[in-house]
């Protein structure tokens, strides 16, 4: 098949059937990630919350994503990212459901934090389109990817608003329409798991041995690669401190300092691993 003939409306393909699965699947995960941000107006009324509160729920929603796609490309490798998508679309779901139904700021801010980790879904399409096209057509299969996942942010900033205050028209509507936005994700889990395969008729998924690490070739490159790990815990170490005591509040003292032992233990961990 040359690149001329590569048609994203020609579903008599498998492969632009995949594709249409992944990117959709990708599209929902940046609704589900996104979905509070156009509601705020609502949300923060409705709980009676500050500023400082809604900006910590910002960083919150963030905090997870790069440490989320380490992990999330550890499980990919691992289970394939058919398991893994569907998993993801699943679990951010149900976390969906439970953001609108949250009472507190408190658990406003856990689930949008664990929410973070939908951020990642990024990294098993790109696995899944790279197994399905060839070199000659995979960068623009992966361009159609990711701009229609992409849109998922923009779309959750159209719709959810309208749907919050026109179709279920009241001030706690925003719970309404976010949890359809999570109902929608278990659904359409469901669906890729059912409808999406790893690879193409005949092809192998190849698994790596181990997972956890890269494999380097020489003491310089594994320093190097050590050095690279630092700033992504330096990061999430900093956010810790700001959601303290010091700063926001949400977070006791005592707690960050387990938020600090907790990540040194993960980067002993990956150190060990690589």
């Amino acid at each position: 098949m040359s690149l001329n003939k590569l048609n994203p409306l020609d579903f008599s393909q498998p492969a632009i059937r995949v594709l249409h699965l992944t990117w959709f699947a990708f599209f929902l995960s940046f609704v589900v990630w996104f979905s509070h941000a156009p509601l705020k107006p609502l949300i923060t009324e409705t709980l009676d919350m500050s500023g400082a509160q809604w900006k910590a729920l910002l960083i919150l929603n963030v905090a997870l994503t790069i440490p989320a796609r380490i992990v999330i490309g550890i499980l990919v490798d691992k289970f394939g990212p058919r398991n893994v998508f569907s998993g993801l679309l699943a679990c951010s779901g149900l976390l969906c459901l439970a953001f609108a139904a949250s009472q507190t700021f408190e658990q406003l801010a856990l689930t949008r934090f664990l929410l973070g980790f939908v951020g990642a879904g990024f990294v098993i399409g790109i696995r899944m389109v790279g197994e399905w096209f060839p070199a000659r057509q995979v960068g623009l299969a992966e361009g159609i990817y990711g701009g229609w996942g992409n849109f998922g942010s923009a779309a959750a900033a159209f719709t959810l608003p309208t749907l919050a205050v026109v179709v279920f028209g009241s001030l706690g509507g925003w719970r309404a329409a976010i949890a359809c936005t999570g109902l929608i994700a278990i659904v359409y889990g469901g669906i890729f798991y059912w409808r999406a395969r790893n690879t193409p008729k005949g092809s192998t998924y190849f698994k790596p041995k181990k997972s956890g690490g890269l494999e380097v070739s020489s003491k310089r490159d594994f320093w190097f690669y050590i050095a690279m790990n630092v700033p992504m815990y330096a990061i999430l170490a900093v956010l810790a401190w700001r959601l303290g005591p010091s700063n926001i509040s949400l977070l006791t003292q005592s707690s960050v300092y387990l938020m600090y032992l907790v990540l040194l233990c993960l980067f002993i961990f990956q150190f060990s691993q690589i």
